[in-house]
């Protein structure tokens, strides 16, 4: 798989003053991510390699200058469909205000989601009045996740959710059961309330994901 998955390859990339999440690829002890606004964007001819300077506070530029982040764009809001591009970077100060990032894209395709979405079968238990259902993910993301045979799962149905993200981390949250494909037995389920805690566990796990899906 190359480095832009499933998508369009963004070779003119984001507009100026598009939102960007940058998020340390280690964990650490400042702030797990920070957002930031595109100032440029260059990519070379097949749109892989990227180097973009982004709008920061001095705290922020302060807190990433050396390290290796992942970069997230704005997917853009309601019904719009605009590209949403993703790459690990090594961020540098350029200025006391700007940071300098430089790195190979991982994701770049066009979407409807707001949040990025990664490919994953993780174990996941769905607790309604009915009982637990012990289902796997088909790809989730930090707002939600498709997860399959689910056929018993009434839909519209308000769950508890426990998703196993591996390493011995579980994090917990209350969804909503969208909709269900009577087909394939898979449904689209919402988190509706997630601890902070918890987004960044999910926004990690399925940066790391992509990261190494981008390199198989």
């Amino acid at each position: 798989m190359d480095g832009a998955q499933g998508g369009l390859l963004m070779t003119e990339g984001p507009a100026v003053d598009t939102t960007v999440t940058l998020m340390p690829t280690t964990n650490g002890h400042g702030t797990a991510w920070h957002t930031g606004t595109v100032r440029s964007w260059t990519a070379g001819a097949a749109g892989l390699v990227v180097t973009s300077h982004v709008a920061a506070t001095p705290q922020v530029v302060e807190e990433l200058d050396g390290q290796r982040v992942w970069v997230s764009t704005d997917a853009g809001d309601g019904d719009e469909v605009t590209p949403h591009a993703v790459f690990q970077a090594v961020a540098q100060a350029h200025r006391d205000d700007e940071l300098a990032l430089t790195g190979v894209m991982l994701l770049a395709s066009e979407t409807r989601r707001a949040a990025v979405r990664v490919p994953g079968s993780l174990p996941v238990h769905l607790t309604t009045p009915e009982g637990v259902a012990d289902l796997r993910t088909v790809d989730y993301s930090r707002d939600g996740m498709r997860v399959e045979g689910a056929t018993d799962v009434p839909e519209h149905a308000d769950v508890e959710i426990a998703l196993e993200l591996g390493d011995g981390l579980e994090v917990h949250a209350r969804g909503e059961v969208l909709r269900i494909d009577e087909a394939s037995g898979e449904a689209v389920v919402r988190f509706v309330e997630l601890e902070e805690d918890a987004a960044v566990a999910l926004e990690r796990s399925v940066l790391t994901e992509l990261a190494r899906q981008s390199r198989d």
